[in-house]
């Protein structure tokens, strides 16, 4: 019997030195921030798995269309290249971290950097629209973006026409009126425009509903004249109106312009034009007499809608089809105001940056027609 049990118990003792180490469950923890379920493995889990074989690493399947590390950016310029386009566009492609590779114009050019691996062509030019959209047909995974073209035809999917479609003088004489309204203290101004097309009741209609929202009482007079060369007439008008009444003259009568803000600067009152800085185009930088009294521009920038369309075009949403230049496309400017905040307050010019964005994202409209100039 005493043998039995010295047996029995050396046969226990074997089998417990034989049996594997028991597996203990993973634990479950959640993390403080987001409460996610974060499995914790023991030591004794991880000890275990080492004896388990390791499956075969999954083999990653190659990108369809692997995305480069710096996109090539090419530009050609037809016979008359927009101003300011092509430094535009370098500055941007640097704070892209892109590279720009310039060709000769022609046609052959765009197929040059379509071949040549680049991602996106700006082509800068009236003359290269049929040559545009021929490469936009031929090379499909190239996007092109062309400036200043008619932007005829079918929309393609990988061309954008920037300068195409309706223009907006309505939003540039929009924004002057804005800023007309926030600095008048007679609160009467004069614009000084013309009625003979759309393009003329765009620019007077425009800044009367502009004036209209930042200054609701105020009274807009207006001289319309018939002759857009004929800045005499134009001028003692804007004379007139600057000495009997108003503090405030807007002008968009063409080569008149000139001559009836210059008139009404010098009676005091203060300016503002449309399609150029008119500190620069028309008082000389500060160099001649009434500049003191320019109080806003409003125009377009090219080049600055080529730099919004590139950036559109990294975050994976490319503008395409026919687009004018316009708040919405970033082309709209309001130039450096040369006026101390007595005149224009801080408030005032940030309210007149958040109407921009507004025309921008389509949350404010002119109320203007843009096909016949007149409010809606």
């Amino acid at each position: 019997m005493r043998t039995l049990s010295l047996f029995l118990s050396l046969s226990l003792f074997l089998a417990a030195c034989t049996s594997p180490n028991p597996t203990a469950s993973p634990t479950v923890a959640r993390t403080a921030a987001a409460n996610t379920p974060v499995v914790q493995q023991t030591a004794s889990t991880a000890s275990a798995a080492t004896h388990t074989a390791a499956a075969p690493a999954a083999t990653a399947e190659p990108s369809a269309t692997p995305a480069p590390a710096a996109a090539e950016l090419g530009y050609v310029a037809g016979a008359s290249p927009t101003a300011g386009v092509l430094d535009a566009l370098q500055a941007a492609a640097k704070n892209l971290g892109w590279t720009v590779q310039s060709a000769p114009g022609g046609a052959q050019a765009l197929t040059t950097l379509a071949q040549g691996g680049a991602q996106v062509v700006v082509v800068d030019g009236a003359d290269l629209d049929a040559a545009t959209r021929a490469a936009a047909g031929a090379f499909p995974k190239t996007y092109f973006i062309d400036v200043g073209q008619a932007g005829a035809g079918d929309p393609l999917p990988n061309l954008l026409t920037l300068g195409a479609g309706p223009t907006r003088q309505d939003q540039l004489g929009f924004m002057d009126g804005v800023v007309a309204g926030y600095a008048t203290q007679a609160k009467v101004l004069t614009a000084v425009g013309y009625t003979t097309d759309a393009t003329g009741l765009k620019y007077r209609n425009g800044f009367l509903h502009g004036v209209r929202l930042s200054c609701s009482r105020c009274r807009v007079d207006f001289v319309d004249v018939t002759d857009l060369n004929d800045g005499a007439a134009a001028a003692e008008k804007a004379r007139l109106n600057a000495s009997l009444s108003s503090d405030v003259v807007f002008a968009a009568a063409g080569a008149a312009s000139a001559a009836a803000l210059q008139a009404a600067a010098g009676q005091g009152a203060w300016v503002l034009g449309a399609d150029a800085d008119i500190y620069l185009s028309v008082f000389g930088g500060g160099t001649a007499a009434g500049a003191d009294k320019v109080l806003a521009s409003a125009y377009f920038d090219p080049g600055a809608a080529v730099a919004a369309a590139l950036k559109a075009f990294k975050a994976g949403k490319p503008w395409t089809g026919p687009r004018p230049f316009s708040a919405a496309t970033g082309a709209l400017i309001l130039a450096p105001y040369h006026v101390s905040t007595d005149v224009l307050s801080d408030l005032d010019r940030s309210d007149a940056l958040v109407v921009i964005g507004q025309l921008a994202d389509g949350s404010l409209d002119t109320g203007i027609d843009l096909t016949t100039g007149n409010e809606q």
